[in-house]
């Protein structure tokens, strides 16, 4: 097995102006301070891959695309969408068990729970960002973001701290207690 170095410079398609994210591997990533490495089956020997700053209103296809340009696509801890045109989160994402960080921010997200659903499965991550989305803008959002996935440690850039947790079991808490009282009035009202 080919061990991959944490200090490989992230696999850079950022300012390519793609808009899907087909023939990938076709193309020359972006030219960094450090030399990409790849080995000899032709992928790279990283564990970061960064499509920001494109066009791409969907990213269906990213399994099949990290197994194309990646020497072990399972190690991805670190992928960057931010600043395309994302409406949807593709479902594959929940493929990749070791990511840890996520960028999601300045895209079309407005669902939610849709975004959320993949990311549940996700039990390494730890860093989400995706802020300057319309989902942003619902009532609780972050609260939801936090409960959903209760390992992070950063939101939008900012901390998860213990008072976001408390507060989150605190509604928690008074929401089943409504639910219950909501309950046992309707079976006093039966009788």
């Amino acid at each position: 097995m080919i061990r991959i170095k944490e200090t490989a410079p992230p696999l850079d398609y950022s300012f390519k102006s793609l808009d899907n994210i087909e023939g990938l591997h076709l193309l020359k990533p972006r030219r960094g301070v450090k030399r990409y490495r790849r080995t000899t089956s032709g992928r790279y020997n990283c564990t970061s891959l960064r499509l920001n700053n494109n066009h791409l209103t969907s990213v269906h296809g990213i399994h099949a695309v990290a197994y194309q340009l990646l020497e072990q696509p399972e190690h991805l801890t670190w992928l960057d969408l931010s600043f395309n045109k994302l409406t949807s989160l593709a479902p594959e994402i929940a493929s990749f068990a070791s990511l840890k960080i996520l960028y999601l921010h300045g895209n079309q997200l407005s669902d939610l729970t849709s975004v959320l659903r993949p990311l549940k499965c996700l039990d390494d991550l730890y860093s989400l960002t995706l802020h300057g989305n319309p989902l942003e803008e619902r009532k609780g959002y972050r609260n939801r973001v936090i409960s959903a996935l209760p390992q992070l440690k950063s939101l939008d850039f900012t901390n998860v701290t213990s008072a976001d947790h408390k507060r989150i079991q605190q509604r928690k808490s008074a929401a089943a207690a409504a639910e219950h009282s909501q309950q046992h009035s309707r079976v006093k009202s039966t009788f």
